[in-house]
């Protein structure tokens, strides 16, 4: 018939949608986080954040954390609250509660609970004295760091310290809350995107995307683990320097980035810490990013070619925290996103649980693949009754990450900057020098 393309096409795989039209299936054992799987019982034993500080006013807000409703509140005494949202009573739900000097009042009956979901009063009720010995609200312990509200929603017997990162802990250096980032997607997705560094030549390289210019270069590639997750290296010849660049995931569910705005062209040893992101699970479907940012203050930092300070003007750290400009956010118009996508539009493309079955992953997909089967190792860890691996420190002291740029001349590398072999092997080797000797500690 005229006007149709029925010719056999090269190797004759060409107009196959007949015979690819298989829905494909996820891998539950990682994308499900709600009470009770696998994967969401491995999530509860690490502390998660679920509210900013100052979005705690004089009304409760309600939360969506690992498949679980939630009431977040910061009572008139300062301590906050995260617990169950509905009322133990008759499951009236708390973001109707009135917050009071200590804990929350339930609208319908009255009963005031405690910030750790222990009744306090119960007004008008005859058997009152029996019920505050008996009963209780659901309630998570809560820690508060640098403006960020986390709750641990695990097992109490198996609850862990905070973490305490090295990168936390750098001198003229402050962390700051951002904002909250939702994405209606499977949190793993977002983690992926991390570790998929080939997408930085590509996506982030399109005309009137705000990364490097550097960043259009397809970097020799490494990944490794750490003991506490894993990085990639991303190892680029630029001009005649070669820039190093690592990033880390600590599981579960952080990442931590250097700038983006970095070209591979000032030589630096280091370079200081620039966001560390937490995803956080919603539901299956839904996750919310909560970052923070790492503001130079005050003095210069060493960053091993003189000091150099590294301040982002007022502006630039507020487009930042926002996800302006990023493309962290579905907030553009859609033609503008269509013509500059970014990460956002990217991920959540992949649809709200992605179908493993219909992926084809090649060599460059080698971080994906060696994240899931850390996931994997992880969560069927916790199956078998045994503590999580990869965790941070637990006796308060710093644990390492391994996150940061590194520039050098190309005469410095020790072989030919333009083989790809070559700038390999470097990218493992500074790994392995940043595994004996963090490089973060440089800035201490």
């Amino acid at each position: 018939m005229a006007g149709t393309s029925a010719k056999p096409t090269k190797n004759g795989l060409g107009y196959s949608g007949y015979a690819r039209r298989d829905d494909g299936t996820s891998d539950r054992l990682l994308v499900q986080v709600g009470p009770g799987t696998p994967g969401g019982e491995y999530l509860r034993r690490f502390w998660h954040p679920v509210a900013f500080m100052r979005e705690l006013k004089d009304l409760p807000r309600r939360e969506r954390i690992l498949g679980e409703d939630l009431v977040v509140f910061k009572d008139g005494s300062g301590q906050v609250g995260v617990m169950h949202l509905h009322c133990c009573h008759r499951g009236t739900s708390l973001e109707y509660g009135q917050i009071e000097e200590r804990g929350i009042r339930c609208c319908y009956h009255g009963r005031l609970y405690d910030v750790d979901g222990t009744i306090l009063e119960m007004p008008g009720e005859p058997a009152a004295a029996r019920f505050l010995e008996e009963l209780a609200q659901g309630a998570y312990p809560t820690h508060v760091f640098n403006g960020m509200v986390f709750a641990y929603m695990g097992p109490p017997e198996h609850q862990p310290p905070f973490p305490n990162y090295d990168r936390f802990n750098v001198p003229g250096i402050q962390m700051t809350p951002g904002v909250r980032l939702p994405f209606p997607c499977n949190w793993v997705q977002i983690k992926e995107n991390a570790m998929d560094p080939a997408h930085t030549a590509t996506l982030h390289a399109l005309p009137g995307n705000p990364f490097g210019i550097a960043f259009g270069v397809f970097p020799e590639l490494e990944f490794l683990e750490t003991p506490t997750g894993m990085i990639y290296v991303g190892t680029r010849r630029v001009d005649d320097k070669v820039w190093i660049r690592s990033t880390d995931v600590l599981m579960p569910n952080i990442h931590c980035v250097s700038s983006v705005r970095e070209e591979g062209r000032e030589l630096k040893v280091v370079a200081p810490p620039w966001m560390t992101l937490w995803t956080v699970p919603v539901d299956d479907e839904n996750s919310i990013t909560f970052p923070f940012l790492h503001v130079v203050k005050d003095r210069a930092i060493d960053i091993g070619q003189g000091n150099r300070t590294l301040n982002d003007t007022a502006e630039e750290q507020r487009r930042v925290s926002l996800g302006i400009g990023l493309g962290q956010t579905g907030d553009r118009p859609y033609e503008e996103r269509q013509r500059v996508p970014g990460d956002y539009d990217a991920m959540v493309s992949q649809g709200t649980i992605p179908k493993h079955s219909k992926e084809n992953l090649g060599n460059l997909d080698r971080g994906v693949v060696l994240f899931r089967k850390i996931l994997r190792r992880s969560i069927e860890a916790v199956q078998r009754g045994e503590d999580p691996p990869y965790m941070y420190r637990l006796d308060g002291l710093p644990t390492p990450t391994y996150g940061t740029d590194r520039v050098m001349l190309a005469t410095e590398v020790g072989g030919d900057a333009d083989d790809p072999k070559v700038l390999k092997a470097l990218g493992h080797k500074t790994a392995r020098e940043y595994f004996e000797k963090p490089p973060l500690q440089a800035l201490a």
